[in-house]
């Protein structure tokens, strides 16, 4: 009987790669692979729109551009911050 593979586990990823939002869940998990959850903040789908530094840093301009707009502004807390929500970028995002 074959030995199973092993799957190299990295700690799960639930801040947005491009805006810094808290996702309240997994956007990639811990086998590095993207759950396909679309920000509500910033629109960005895990595993599509940040999949490499290069992604991230263009969907950050093209967002900070338009003015930073939530995609889904309902979720937009009342005291929202986008320099405190930029700071909670992973610096190897940033």
């Amino acid at each position: 009987m074959a030995d199973e593979e092993e799957w190299t586990k990295v700690p799960v990823e639930e801040v947005c790669r491009v805006c810094g939002l808290y996702a309240e869940g997994a956007l990639w998990d811990e086998y590095g692979a993207p759950q396909y959850h679309t920000c509500p903040c910033c629109g960005v789908e895990s595993g599509l729109g940040d999949a490499s530094y290069e992604m991230v840093t263009w969907n950050r301009a093209r967002w900070l551009e338009s003015g930073a707009e939530w995609r889904e502004p309902e979720f937009r807390p009342a005291h929202w911050s986008l320099e405190e929500q930029l700071a909670g970028i992973p610096a190897k995002w940033r």
